[in-house]
């Protein structure tokens, strides 16, 4: 779902080893496209979820920083809450507790602030 510089991305119930050699380019390529400045990716599917799929979203977050898009992780389910708490993942990716949420407090990016100052 794309709405403005927003893309609204959900994963599929499976994130792990097998599944992350199609996943990760289709992630790599929305960051890529120059209207999204916000990504959020919508966990609330993830039936399965492996190490691989952490790396696959620090992966993602890196990505993401370098491009000046802001990435939000929405409505993770519990196994996803747990792996992201005890490997304090949580302390550098922005994680939400629903799209709703993550699209209403979209954190702002340096070029939203620079947009901000040249209309003032």
């Amino acid at each position: 779902m794309r709405h403005s510089d927003v893309t609204v991305a959900r994963l599929p119930d499976v994130v792990a080893f097998d599944t992350i050699p199609e996943l990760r380019p289709q992630l790599l390529a929305l960051l890529e496209e120059s209207t999204c400045r916000h990504l959020v990716l919508d966990l609330s599917h993830i039936d399965y979820f492996d190490s691989s799929g952490l790396a696959l979203l620090l992966g993602i977050w890196q990505r993401s920083q370098t491009g000046g898009t802001t990435l939000t992780l929405a409505a993770p389910p519990p196994l996803v809450s747990r792996m992201l708490n005890i490997t304090q993942a949580v302390t550098v990716l922005t994680v939400a507790p629903s799209v709703r949420e993550a699209l209403r407090t979209r954190p702002r990016t340096r070029t939203d602030g620079a947009q901000a100052a040249d209309q003032e």
